[in-house]
């Protein structure tokens, strides 16, 4: 058994290797193989049984926000092994090969989502209560009617969307950190892989107009079943944060299948994603991130939808150079590894949807 990086000429064979996961999983995965401008076959860890690939572990390379400063962290992504290999300490030793190659490539932190805790906590990761926000009475948030709700063209729009990103994402903790290279590979990226075969995965992305400007976004997939509103933005002065309930009221009302009061121009045929394909009466809500965000849950509460959480816990961050993170704090290593997952648990941090791999 071979376990080591994936050479060039496996590409291909790493995605047959993950569409065993699901039906259409190995387009999904290429999605960011070919268009992450970071991946390189060092960061892509495979086991080689014979003639075959077995299993496989992708380590994504992205930078977060931490207290102001840019620090380059590990995603762990595209876990799989084949069934027949599975309980054989072949995921183990990849996982191992992982923590390696990431601290010898500079990684300083790591963040992977994950189900199967116990498996990840033997190497080091630990899981992070986060707060899931749940928006049920969006359709009727009371708004002024100043705002007009339009589709996102990156051309146009992408480089006033960066700077709303650096303003608005930019003031909390562990947010990924995005030049235009990153933001035009994260739009390639856009949604998730759905839980029913059919629902698609596709982004929809409308900005909230205030005149000409942009005073508003959100991004917007169907993820795990439901409406999610995978990252937002909006500008700091007092209409942002309205132009912001405008944007949620139009993507609560459009989910809820009820007449839209909110102005629209542009293309919306993607709000279709807001509806489960395979359960189409089920109720919509819309599901996003709020917590980091206590001005803009108070605004929501008075413009009459108070907002509910969900707990998660699959969210798991490992410290991999407490050295380095001693110099950026001023720290003893272990105060520094105490203090990142301060951070990492405290609710004023956010990690968007957008950004998952």
């Amino acid at each position: 058994m071979e376990v080591r990086w994936a050479h060039r000429s496996e590409r291909d064979e790493v995605l047959e290797l993950l569409g065993h996961w699901y039906d259409d999983r190995g387009e999904f995965f290429a999605r960011y193989n070919q268009n992450d401008p970071t991946f390189r076959d060092a960061l892509c860890l495979v086991a080689r049984d014979g003639g075959r690939l077995v299993s496989t572990v992708q380590i994504f390379d992205r930078a977060i926000n931490l207290e102001g400063q840019s620090v380059p962290m590990g995603g762990i992504g595209s876990v799989f092994t084949l069934e027949e290999y599975r309980h054989k300490r072949v995921a183990s030793a990849l996982m191992r090969l992982s923590v390696d190659t990431m601290i010898r490539e500079g990684f300083e932190v790591s963040l992977l989502f994950a189900e199967r805790l116990t498996f990840y906590n033997q190497f080091g990761w630990r899981e992070v209560e986060r707060k899931f926000s749940i928006l049920a009475a969006a359709a009727g948030l009371n708004v002024p009617d100043r705002f007009v709700i339009d589709s996102f063209e990156a051309e146009r729009d992408l480089a006033e969307i960066a700077a709303i990103h650096r303003g608005y994402s930019g003031r909390f903790n562990v947010t990924a950190v995005r030049d235009d290279s990153a933001w035009r590979a994260n739009l390639k990226f856009a949604g998730n892989q759905p839980l029913h075969p059919g629902e698609g995965s596709e982004e929809y992305f409308v900005v909230c107009r205030d005149g000409p400007r942009i005073a508003a976004y959100a991004r917007v997939t169907r993820f795990h079943g439901v409406s999610m509103v995978m990252e937002f933005g909006y500008l700091p002065d007092g209409i942002g944060i309205e132009a912001m309930l405008a944007t949620f009221k139009y993507l609560g009302q459009a989910a809820a299948g009820v007449p839209v009061t909110v102005r629209t121009v542009g293309d919306h045929r993607r709000a279709a994603l807001l509806h489960s394909a395979s359960k189409p009466d089920d109720p919509s809500v819309i599901v996003t991130h709020t917590a980091h965000d206590p001005a803009l849950e108070n605004a929501l509460g008075d413009a009459g939808c108070p907002v509910a959480h969900h707990v998660d816990n699959n969210y798991m961050w490992r410290v991999l150079a407490p050295e380095k993170l001693a110099r950026r704090f001023a720290m003893t290593p272990e105060a520094a590894s105490s203090h990142a997952f301060e951070i990492f648990a405290d609710s004023r941090s956010v990690f968007w949807t957008a950004d998952r791999f």
